[in-house]
């Protein structure tokens, strides 16, 4: 077979026409001034710079650009690079001479009539906005000195007309005008900073959330659900009332259909049955109040003329380094054996346990299939397969899909390597040559999802025999951030690893590094600044003070606080890179969080924390704790639900599974139509601001090669969540607590809960108990 590239390679002639422009959004005019230049041969580059206004070059509400005509501009510089010789790609920094220089500039790159341009913008000004369904906020500071800069001019584009105004004292300026603009200017001397302002829904008039009793169905049986709907009432969620309708649909057709009475919490249960012909595959639950409509994701799996079951001989507690046997049982509907039957079974491996609330694309790294055979079943109607067990030291997540004519079964098998799961991602997974990766990592009992606090994790990046490392301690929502430096061209894989009582919990991602994959945006939070509250949680009218720092900071802090619309700013003197601020909190639609800004070595550098309110219409965070550690079999189990709240009237939706829910089963994010600020920070004068690329002027003969497309990682499905409902009930609260009858079989038992509070707020909570 002849060889094929990734890519067509220019042929000889045009190497020297092949190259690629990069710029920064924004660089500070004091510092050293550079643009990259990819090339593939060491012909030299003549560059020129031109002064231009910003309005020749942007196109407001957009990424894209437009060249300029030089023919009659005259340079402010010029100068030429040449590139190390020989034909080869090389990423290049050109130093710009345009240091000490306020303003808006296009540089050329040119080596005969190859030509392309991309602007540089070098300003003192920084900038940093706040948009939310409310209006904008939009905060200035001079990056040299810190201080806020009041009196600033500001030009905002409102559809195709200009407005204008000014910063106050404390370097701000509000628009909460009826029409959004889309491009703000800010102009200070001779500096310019802009941002192109991003659309933001309305705040809903009402919500709706709705999840089923399992994920995962088969045709013919019944589907029980309870959810929840709010309607707006001033600035607070409050509980709807009248009816919720529920369907069923699958492939344009409604499988089932019912109706329930949203009680005085605003909560609704109901229960649905299937058709035995409901097509196999995915469908969703859909509920509606009023408009207002919310859903959830169900697997139906098919029922031909034999009905296929799957179930693995170590059931739900599987070694992670053992060989599993699973069979998949055929039987008629009679409950007759079906001998004789082919039934294709594939297995996919996913070497991760599954993240609490995160979706499941088929996509995380190393997912592969390991299995795709077709087996006969027995005289008992049994199909048996091994899956071997891996020799990574991993843990997996075995997604089961088998299948015969028209019938179907799912299932999945988690074989964690400790009670601890970890989860480990780069920001970003694709990264240019010489920007740094910056990693996440989370840690959560591999059970119940509950954050595993305080445990300390090695992270380790490592590409061949280099190896970087560092230690962390997850803090007490299970998270942890670092960074890595001088990360190695090509892929590395990314480890994190704890020790869990004697036992290894391990997750792995890859991050590569390869040219042109620095476009993009840049607006992270800073991973240094720390931003404390007096409190853990607050109610509507508490005083909630901050405390923020970052070392290093200079002149003034922005610090606010933020939910669907703007509640309150304020300018703080950052004395030694820390400020003290204190807001009363109002009634908030979603949550509410504190953001902060410092001036940092010529940049901004912000971060943000969520505030948890405990009130109307609010996300509750929720807990909830049993009475023992372990129980006998068929025992009571009592739980008490902590929730910060008064003892309001409540709706309880109590579900005992043999494993975590998941997908739209799972109550975890239930209550998450209630939650997030609704606000959107822009920041484009950070530390690491986005690049964007060169344009080409017309009649230019440049080959650009700057579109390095990489295909998206093929997915592979896991097939349908497989956890069994043990319990299901919906009660009404008398206490803040309520008893569970565990089942009589040992084993571990996950007790997950839905608390739909009368004055309007929802909590969900998830509990692992051991039945010995």
């Amino acid at each position: 077979m002849p060889a094929r590239a990734a890519r067509p390679l220019p042929d000889s002639g045009k190497w020297d026409r092949t190259f690629a422009l990069y710029a920064r959004d924004a660089s500070v005019p004091w510092n050293r001034i550079a643009v990259r230049l990819d090339t593939y041969s060491g012909a030299p580059v003549d560059f020129a710079a031109y002064e231009v206004d910003p309005a020749d070059v942007l196109v407001a509400g957009s990424a894209r650009s437009r060249p300029i005509d030089t023919a009659h501009r005259t340079a402010v510089a010029r100068w030429r690079f040449t590139p190390p010789a020989g034909l080869r790609y090389t990423p290049n920094d050109v130093e710009v001479p345009l240091q000490n220089r306020e303003g808006f500039f296009v540089i050329e790159a040119r080596r005969g009539d190859a030509v392309q341009q991309a602007w540089v913008d070098l300003t003192r000004i920084g900038l940093l906005t706040k948009e939310s369904p409310g209006g904008v906020v939009l905060y200035a500071a001079d990056l040299g000195s810190g201080k806020a800069l009041a009196g600033m001019r500001v030009t905002f584009l409102v559809g195709t007309a200009f407005a204008y105004a000014k910063t106050d004292a404390h370097g701000i300026v509000r628009w909460s005008g009826a029409q959004r603009p889309r491009f703000a200017l800010a102009e200070w001397g001779k500096s310019k900073t802009f941002v192109s302002l991003l659309p933001q829904a309305p705040i809903p008039a009402a919500v709706v959330s709705v999840r089923a009793e399992r994920a995962n169905v088969r045709a013919g049986e019944r589907v029980r659900v309870v959810g929840f709907a709010r309607r707006r009432v001033g600035t607070a969620y409050r509980p709807a009332t009248g009816d919720a309708k529920i369907v069923v649909l699958a492939r344009g057709r409604t499988l089932a259909s019912a109706s329930a009475r949203l009680d005085g919490a605003g909560a609704f249960g109901a229960e649905l049955t299937l058709p035995a012909d409901a097509p196999a595959g995915d469908a969703g639950i859909l509920a509606s109040v009023g408009a207002a409509s919310g859903g959830a994701a169900l697997h139906v799996e098919g029922v031909g003329d034999v009905i296929l079951t799957i179930a693995a001989a170590c059931g739900a507690a599987c070694a992670a380094n053992t060989n599993i046997p699973v069979g998949v049982i055929a039987k008629r509907a009679d409950g007759s054996i079906v001998p004789g039957r082919v039934v294709r079974v594939r297995v996919v491996r996913s070497p991760h346990i599954p993240v609490p609330g995160a979706p499941e694309d088929g996509t995380a790294w190393g997912t592969a299939q390991i299995s795709d055979v077709q087996v006969p079943t027995d005289h008992n109607g049994l199909a048996l397969i091994t899956i071997p067990a891996p020799t990574d030291g991993l843990p997996s997540t075995y997604g089961i899909i088998a299948s015969t004519g028209a019938s179907t079964a799912s299932a999945r098998i988690v074989t964690p390597t400790a009670r601890v799961g970890l989860d480990v991602h780069a920001e970003r997974s694709d990264l240019d040559i010489g920007e740094p990766a910056s990693i996440d990592v989370r840690g959560f009992d591999a059970a119940d999802g509950r954050p595993a606090a305080g445990l300390p994790v090695r992270l380790r990046l490592v590409h061949g025999p280099t190896e970087q490392s560092t230690q962390v301690a997850l803090d007490a929502e299970g998270h942890a951030h670092a960074v890595f430096h001088d990360v190695v061209p090509g892929t590395s894989l990314l480890y994190a690893q704890a020790d869990v009582d004697g036992k290894p919990a391990i997750d792995v991602d890859a991050v590569t590094v390869a040219p042109q994959a620095l476009l993009g945006t840049r607006s992270r939070r800073s991973v240094e600044a720390k931003i404390l509250t007096d409190r853990e949680r607050y109610r509507v009218g508490d005083r909630l003070n901050v405390d923020a720092s970052l070392s290093g900071a200079v002149g003034d802090a922005f610090v606010d606080l933020e939910a669907a619309r703007s509640i309150g700013e304020q300018t703080v003197p950052s004395n030694g890179g820390r400020v003290t601020a204190s807001f009363a909190l109002p009634e908030t639609l979603g949550d509410a969080a504190i953001g902060v800004a410092f001036v940092r070595d010529g940049a901004f550098e912000y971060a943000t924390r969520r505030v948890v309110v405990d009130g109307p219409g609010h996300a509750r965070a929720t807990t909830i704790a049993a009475d023992h550690t372990s129980y006998a079999p068929g025992s009571v189990a009592h739980i008490t639900i902590a929730d910060g709240g008064e003892r309001a009237g409540a709706t309880l939706a109590i579900r005992v599974g043999d494993m975590r829910a998941a997908g739209g089963a799972s109550f975890d994010d239930a209550a998450a139509v209630l939650s997030g600020t609704g606000t959107t920070t822009q920041n484009p004068t950070s530390a690491d601001p986005a690049w964007h690329a060169s344009v080409t002027p017309r009649q230019s003969t440049v080959v650009d090669l700057a579109a390095n497309e990489r295909s998206a990682p093929s997915a592979e499905t896991l097939g349908a969540p497989s956890e069994r409902s043990l319990v299901w009930r919906i009660d009404r609260a008398e206490r803040e607590g309520f008893d569970v009858t565990l089942p009589q079989v040992p084993g571990r038992y996950v007790v997950s809960v839905l608390k739909v509070s009368d004055d309007g707020d929802v909590g969900a909570a998830t509990l692992a108990l051991e039945v010995r």
